[in-house]
């Protein structure tokens, strides 16, 4: 019987859990662990796991792999404390949002008869609070995949046979590409709905205007409700990039309250519409024209002998191929 192992009750490992088990691998157990004893049981309520158990060394115990879901502030406990215990030949992969320092912490600390695979899936759905978790969350969303120096070429092959079986599609990138690129999507957001509260609710006003604080206000400051401590923490994983970006949105913002302050209308309408088209393109995923993704399919070579090709291209489920393309230009005569 093969063992993969879940830690952590977040949002994403619980859908992992959910998509795992509802491709219905054969002599597979899926074994969820987790502090949260109550996260844990709802979870396992909900089909996430064929068993569970808060005891981590019971959960290791047998597994050929291990997800790591927990935040990035998390992530170097966890190792340290499966590394005396993790099986021979055992592929460790986690979710975490900062590639290099994890797998630097996996080269220090785990031995050298286990592989790290650093993964993220980049999820489109919001997702919150357990009640999101769904086998469906990955479905068509990108997963990025960093592999550390240690990991072998067959551990890679299993950690991209799991990623589509659960739908998702691989992505490769360099750890240090991932975390500048991941820097402006990911903690820039944060700090700006931070800032958001701040100047609002940091406002004198703020004991009147705060009545009218409702779905927009509640929308663009739900990155400030994030545990404070990882919004810290990562804030500090590439400091020197995300200075960058916040360097590049101030001057931004600048741009806007100068036309604002001139009322070039012209101009402005004509920035709101170039926002509009950007987020348009990519909504439609057509950033870049280039056709077809060019990745290999677990049918081709990268199927895997740890899911099994036949059933890895059963439960492949690929986006794609959509025929009703959706337009991106704004129409200006509306």
């Amino acid at each position: 019987m093969e063992r993969i192992t879940i830690i952590g009750t977040g949002v994403v490992g619980v859908s992992l859990g959910l998509a795992l088990k509802r491709a219905g691998l054969r002599n597979t157990e899926i074994v969820g662990s987790s502090g949260d004893r109550d996260a844990l049981k709802v979870a396992y309520k909900a089909g996430a796991y064929d068993e569970e158990t808060s005891n981590l060394r019971n959960a290791v115990r047998g597994a050929q792999m291990i997800v790591l879901d927990s935040p990035f502030t998390q992530t170097r406990e966890l190792l340290n404390a499966i590394a005396p215990i993790v099986e021979d030949g055992c592929v460790v992969t986690d979710t975490c949002a900062a590639k290099v320092k994890a797998i630097e912490w996996a080269d220090d600390l785990l031995p050298p008869n286990a592989s790290f695979v650093s993964g993220r899936p980049l999820v489109r759905k919001p997702h919150s609070v357990l009640e999101d978790a769904s086998a469906d969350l990955f479905q068509g969303a990108k997963y990025c995949i960093s592999p550390s120096n240690s990991a072998d070429e067959t551990s890679v092959k299993t950690v991209v046979g799991m990623v589509e079986l659960i739908g998702a599609k691989p992505l490769f990138l360099d750890p240090h590409e991932h975390d500048s690129y991941a820097v402006a999507m990911e903690v820039l957001p944060t700090v700006l709905s931070s800032a958001f509260v701040t100047t609002t609710a940091g406002s004198e006003s703020w004991r009147e205007m705060h009545q009218l604080a409702a779905a927009t206000f509640a929308e663009y400051s739900r990155l400030a409700s994030e545990d404070p401590i990882d919004n810290e923490a990562a804030c500090y994983t590439n400091t020197e990039a995300l200075v960058h970006w916040l360097d590049e949105y101030i001057t931004e913002l600048y741009s806007y309250r100068n036309m604002l302050k001139e009322s070039n209308n012209d101009e402005l309408v004509e920035t709101f519409i170039k926002a509009w088209e950007g987020r348009a393109r990519w909504d439609a995923g057509a950033v870049v024209d280039t056709g077809e993704n060019t990745l290999p399919t677990a049918g081709q070579s990268m199927a895997t002998a740890f899911f099994g090709e036949k059933l890895t291209q059963r439960y492949q489920q690929m986006t794609g191929g959509d025929d009703k393309k959706k337009s991106w230009t704004y129409l200006r005569n509306r």
